[in-house]
């Protein structure tokens, strides 16, 4: 597939993931706020900020119209700009508060993870004129784009000294170490929570068998939103990062992982909405009234009816005492 051919792929699919992001999303905090929800607690709070962060995540996805491009021993991170935005200062009045102590508390609203990504990639990845060079050449001849309408991020693993040697990256290498451990702990911590869920549910032997049901369900949830972004996002961010050391050169190729990006916060909420019951029966009785009845209706009917054989019991007087005759009806 041609290379431009990637730009109408990640344009479609941008906009598709973004609508299945913000109906799959509405939907669920919908049904997580109504008043026949079953999660409560803290599971139901993890949830709604999931389902806020993901629409976010989508809307920003829509916004940047990236690309990924491996040229050159360099992964390139584009960005599509849909407005012109001047780089310099547009208020100047206001650059007292990003120093003195007014600089600490910037650096203390900054510290979280996805920041630290944010910087890492701006600080430990920047600009020479050799990647730019190279973005220019990638950008006009593989997707026919303004560079004046485009930015990039470049994850250059390795340098060329003057005798034609390589040799790694060294501020690369602790860029990609830093997203390494990113993914490593976002991962480690859903595998953890998603084990110790497990091991509480089969330690609880004397709850209901509802609660149970219930319980399970909602590990069923964990663990298929556990690899989902396993598949979708963690081992292909993982195999593209490694790329760049093999000499793998893919090029346009590596847009997969933009497209699996852009759908992702779309079709993680369906994963709720279809492994819990109550859920499940909502949107299947909004959608198809009908078929919901026919099961319930298949279901009652391949269930005995009890009354059928219902015992009568009539009491009656014998020369032993008070005896009783049965009669199946």
């Amino acid at each position: 597939m041609a290379d431009r051919k990637w730009i109408v792929v990640t344009d479609t699919a941008g906009p598709i993931g973004f609508c299945l992001s913000i109906i799959s999303n509405t939907t669920l905090l919908f049904l997580i706020f109504s008043r026949s929800s079953p999660i409560k607690g803290p599971y139901k709070k993890m949830l709604i900020v999931l389902c806020i962060f993901t629409v976010f995540y989508s809307f920003v996805e829509i916004m940047l119209q990236p690309l990924i491009h491996l040229y050159d021993d360099t992964l390139f991170l584009i960005q599509r700009k849909r407005f012109d935005l001047s780089k310099t200062i547009t208020r100047p009045q206001y650059v007292g508060y990003f120093g003195g102590c007014y600089f600490y508390y910037w650096l203390a609203l900054i510290l979280s993870l996805a920041t630290s990504w944010g910087l890492t990639a701006a600080f430990m990845f920047p600009q020479t004129n050799r990647t730019t060079e190279s973005f220019l050449y990638v950008i006009e001849t593989s997707y026919d784009l303004d560079p004046y309408w485009a930015d990039y991020v470049a994850y250059k693993y390795f340098d060329t000294d003057e005798n034609h040697v390589r040799h790694i990256n060294i501020l690369s290498f602790f860029g990609v170490l830093q997203h390494g451990l990113v993914i490593s702990l976002s991962f480690g911590t859903l595998f953890y929570c998603g084990v110790q869920t497990y091991v509480n549910i089969k330690k609880h032997t004397g709850m209901s068998e509802k609660t149970r049901s219930l319980q399970l369900q909602l590990f069923r949830a964990l663990v298929a939103q556990t690899c989902l972004p396993m598949f979708m996002m963690y081992i292909p961010i993982g195999f593209m990062f490694s790329c760049p050391y093999f000499d793998l050169q893919l090029g346009a190729v590596t847009n997969y992982q933009t497209v699996m990006a852009q759908l992702y916060p779309g079709i993680d909420p369906f994963v709720v909405l279809y492994l819990i019951d109550a859920y499940r029966r909502i949107i299947l009785n909004s959608i198809c009234p009908r078929f919901l009845y026919k099961k319930i209706l298949r279901k009652t009917v391949s269930q005995p009816d009890v009354s059928m054989f219902s015992v009568s019991v009539k009491p009656s007087i014998s020369s032993n005492g008070l005896t009783s005759t049965s009669r199946m009806s």
